[in-house]
């Protein structure tokens, strides 16, 4: 969703079936000034982004556009091209010599195991 932060404020507003009436007054601002954020003309200041933010069980990150990820995370564990590319990206080295590509795989399939156990204590 790259959009402004207006639009997402208003989109979420309307998702969740509320006026801006409604929605003003569970964030104890009037509803002139929501108004206002929602056609772009002010912008709320950071501790309001938390609490629409905390409101809509989005992230600040999701409001100001850093990520399309309304949660900010993900239960599934990265495909091995997403863990592939971060390993590209990160440039790693051992011992002052990049990683080989079984080095990689190694990897890579350590941090699958590393994600499945995380999930198991997450879940309990």
């Amino acid at each position: 969703m790259d959009t402004t932060l207006g639009k997402k404020i208003k989109f979420l507003r309307t998702e969740k079936g509320l006026t801006q009436e409604e929605l003003a007054k569970a964030l104890g601002i009037a509803r002139a000034t929501l108004a206002s954020w929602e056609i772009n003309r002010r912008e709320p200041d950071y501790s309001m982004l938390q609490k629409i933010a905390d409101f809509f069980d989005v992230t600040v990150d999701f409001l100001l556009g850093r990520t399309d990820n309304p949660k900010g995370y993900s239960d599934e564990p990265p495909s091995d091209m997403e863990l592939e590319e971060l390993l590209q990206r990160s440039n790693l080295k051992f011992n002052g010599e990049p990683l080989d590509e079984e080095d990689k795989q190694d990897i890579i399939e350590f941090l699958k195991v590393a994600w499945k156990t995380i999930r198991k204590k997450k879940r309990k």
